[in-house]
């Protein structure tokens, strides 16, 4: 499944009666574990990265580690999430390299 935005997971979740979690991550083995556990559990999931994560693992890396989630994982309904964007430069740019909510 390609990403989704955050309006669709949680659409789906109120439909259904449901939370989605959402976990910050920084590296490949954080997104590694989270996906396992979500396609083990048939669930969706929110990954979320902080400005700080961004600045830390780069934005090239994380963007292309969330797609490499995505295919490895295809059958969990993924969204990449911007968490606590401070600027709406911040917001532009994390809209610019694939995530789907900020």
């Amino acid at each position: 499944m390609a990403l989704i935005s955050l309006r669709q997971l949680l659409d789906h979740g109120a439909e259904k009666d449901y939370a989605v979690p959402a976990f910050n991550i920084n590296n490949m083995e954080q997104g590694l574990a989270i996906m396992s556990a979500a396609s083990k559990l048939s669930a969706p999931v929110i990954i979320q990265a902080s400005r700080g994560a961004r600045s830390y693992a780069s934005d090239l890396i994380l963007s292309k580690l969330v797609e490499g989630l995505a295919e490895l994982s295809p059958e969990v309904p993924l969204c990449m999430h911007q968490d606590h964007g401070n600027s709406p430069e911040t917001c532009m740019s994390a809209i610019k390299i694939g995530f789907t909510s900020v």
